[in-house]
């Protein structure tokens, strides 16, 4: 339906009605997305070394075609933490897509100054889909040796047993528009 369409049918409804349907139905409009991951290194001294974490976005529109900025992320890597706060500066940590498909994650932190406490880490997207996506890291042993290495990892949806406030709160204003507009007294005229 074209944008004419709609301001035509939309010039025929009172606005307390437009306004109910524009807080109910924008309540679907940008959803965060929220998932877990886990995997574990499948090469190089540290092989075997499982690790987890979780991220999310802003769910983008249908057949979507590169890369949406991370809203959360986090990692639990050999014992260190590694979040949005400690990516390296100038990157962007994002969700990447093609043709529709999510494929993997881009982050980037090479920030530590001691690699033998803390592992420099990057997850790289897939080409083509999220089996081809994959963690590297580098770090150095207690003699100084490199500890350079690879992992795979495989992604589920996190369960949200809460809605989002924001969202659930546009729905029930727009139910308590259209409830205040059935019991107007212009509705009972028609």
């Amino acid at each position: 339906m074209q944008a004419s369409t709609l301001v035509r049918c939309a010039r025929g409804l009172p606005p307390a009605l437009l306004l109910a349907l524009q807080l109910t139905l924008g309540a679907s409009a940008a959803q965060a997305a929220t998932f877990s991951f886990e995997g574990a290194t499948d090469s190089g001294p540290l092989a075997g070394l499982t690790f987890s974490g979780s991220f999310g976005y802003d769910e983008p529109v249908a057949g979507f075609d590169g890369s949406v900025a991370l809203q959360a992320f986090l990692l639990d890597f050999g014992g260190q933490t590694y979040s949005l706060a400690t990516a390296d500066a100038g990157t962007l940590p994002a969700a990447v897509f093609a043709a529709g498909g999510f494929v993997g994650i881009d982050f980037l932190d090479t920030g530590s100054a001691d690699l033998a406490l803390r592992p420099q880490v990057q997850f790289t997207a897939g080409f083509f889909d999220l089996g081809q996506a994959f963690l590297s890291y580098q770090g150095r042993d207690a003699a100084g040796a490199t500890l350079l290495g690879f992992g795979s990892y495989s992604v589920s949806p996190a369960a949200s047993a809460v809605p989002e406030p924001g969202g659930l709160a546009m729905v029930l204003a727009g139910l308590g528009a259209l409830a205040l507009l059935r019991r107007s007294p212009l509705h009972a005229l028609r």
